[in-house]
């Protein structure tokens, strides 16, 4: 009987342990908006749990080891899963940058399937000062979330591994209106599949993010005030010009995962042919719809592309160049009369619509840890659009550029202060021919941020942001006068990594 109970609570002892290494286990790993760090130490008292340790300054294991192959098995991320002084001060940006710079970490170092994810909601303010009298001011407040449940299953073998994962996401905006829609109210960010070989290659297929170019830093977050700018909200586009504060341009026409429609997907070819030396040759292809619609003008297209990326990672530095080329034609040709009586009286013709986007850019970033990080980025991107007769759509047809920087330094342990500047130029082909204007549409902003995060339990982030922006708008039409914009924007926000 003694014997009998011993095991029922060697059993429920292993049964506690596992559930608890499962619950406090993990961080996120990256995604496409929101980033994870490495995940809390394990809780003292408990019994050991093998973690596959790095044996080079690659994520990795080193060409010739082995890795695990057990039987299927439910984990979270280990914290040592991703040596963080390799991607940066513990808790920054660089820390949490989503690609991890091109490292090809493992999620899973044993066959089986590992379970993470994000929870993060915002509540922010902006106010918007314009400098015309006949523009209205605006003001905007904002509580925005999103939550992302991530399931990574893995088959490892001694070299070669085979990954997938699918992310659920579920966003605060429940609302069946135009404030919910671009995002929508539950989608899916990734969704691929990979096949390789442990630090020398892999395939990736399906829907996700290129590896990033253009660092931002702790702030100008996606879906936030500060990152939308000092735009025109509120402001009647039938009453003024429809210039708007420029975006900023950083490799990323092909960066963001495909959202074009239908049936637009991404493959990359991932190289390794050195430990500080990575590549990603991405590929995109697909159309967006199964058939045009008349009734509201929408052309249904298909897409191709190419995106190489290089990063050289030598750990205190990191130098990433890319570029990109895409174009967008449509599915369908065309159905044209004939004027040659000789001739039968329609023909089919290919297409001209259409659109191009290419354009280069590159970062340098450096990492004294555990104290500072910091780096610059400089890009241009163009976009080329022609109409149906083959003629430029010019006030659609722009050279973007933006450069800027970010730093971020830890003041003590778990609390870091964050700041970076980006300027963005917009330059069109439009020129406003009923009032012979012989200057294009010009727009430029400016973006700075303050930002002060602390980091609790390596899994809690609460991180504070303050930003200014300075949009400026000459438009072609000499009658309408250039005009600024200035935002003031606050924002808080609460971040869970499992």
């Amino acid at each position: 009987m003694a014997t009998i109970l011993l095991r029922k609570h060697r059993r429920v002892a292993v049964l506690a342990v596992s559930a608890a290494l499962i619950a406090s286990g993990g961080v996120a790993t990256a995604q496409s908006d929101e980033e994870a760090p490495e995940s809390p130490p394990e809780p003292q008292g408990q019994p050991p749990v093998k973690v596959e340790q790095p044996t080079s300054t690659s994520v990795a294991p080193a060409p010739g080891a082995q890795l695990e192959s057990s039987a299927p098995f439910l984990e979270g991320m280990g914290p040592q899963t991703y040596p963080g002084s390799l991607r940066g001060i513990e808790g920054g940006s660089l820390w949490l940058e989503p690609s991890f710079h091109g490292l090809q970490w493992p999620r899973n170092t044993r066959t089986g399937i590992a379970v993470s994810g994000i929870v993060w909601v915002d509540g922010g303010y902006e106010t918007i000062r314009r400098d015309p009298i006949d523009m209205p001011n605006s003001s905007t407040s904002l509580e925005y979330g999103r939550g992302v449940l991530r399931l990574t299953p893995a088959y490892v073998g001694d070299r070669f591994f085979f990954q997938s994962q699918v992310e659920l996401v579920g966003n605060l905006c429940q609302a069946a209106n135009a404030s919910c829609t671009s995002g929508g109210t539950f989608n899916t960010d990734d969704l691929w599949v990979r096949v390789g070989t442990w630090n020398v290659w892999d395939l990736k297929v399906g829907r996700f993010e290129g590896w990033e170019v253009y660092h931002l830093g702790m702030g100008l977050d996606p879906y936030t005030l500060e990152r939308m700018g000092a735009g025109m909200w509120g402001v009647d586009n039938n009453t003024v010009s429809k210039l708007d504060a420029p975006a900023f341009y950083g490799v990323n026409y092909m960066h963001d995962r495909p959202s074009e429609g239908l049936g637009v997907g991404y493959a990359a070819l991932h190289l390794y042919p050195a430990e500080f030396l990575r590549f990603e040759l991405l590929a995109k292809m697909g159309y967006d719809n199964y058939r045009d619609d008349s009734s509201t003008g929408d052309t249904n297209y298909t897409y191709f592309g190419g995106r190489p990326t290089a990063i050289l990672d030598i750990g205190w530095l990191k130098l990433k160049v890319g570029a990109e080329y895409q174009t967008r034609t449509p599915v369908s040709q065309t159905v044209e009369g004939s004027q040659d009586p000789s001739q039968p009286q329609t023909h089919k013709k290919d297409a001209v619509k259409g659109r191009t986007q290419k354009g280069v850019g590159g970062s340098l970033q450096f990492v004294v840890n555990p104290i500072l990080e910091f780096g610059f980025n400089a890009a241009i991107g163009k976009q080329s659009d022609t109409d149906a007769f083959g003629r430029d759509e010019p006030a659609t047809s722009y050279t973007a550029k933006s450069y800027g920087g970010f730093a971020n330094v830890r003041l003590i342990d778990g609390l870091l202060l964050g700041g970076g500047v980006n300027y963005t130029t917009w330059l069109d082909l439009y020129l406003d021919t009923a009032t012979a204007s012989k200057a294009e549409d010009y727009t430029s902003q400016f973006q700075g941020f303050l930002a002060l995060q602390y980091m609790l339990a390596r899994q809690i982030f609460i991180k504070l942001v303050g930003a200014y922006a300075q949009a400026e708008f000459q438009p072609s039409e000499t009658t309408i006068a250039l005009w600024r914009n200035h935002m003031y924007s606050g924002r808080v926000r609460l971040m869970y990594l499992y």
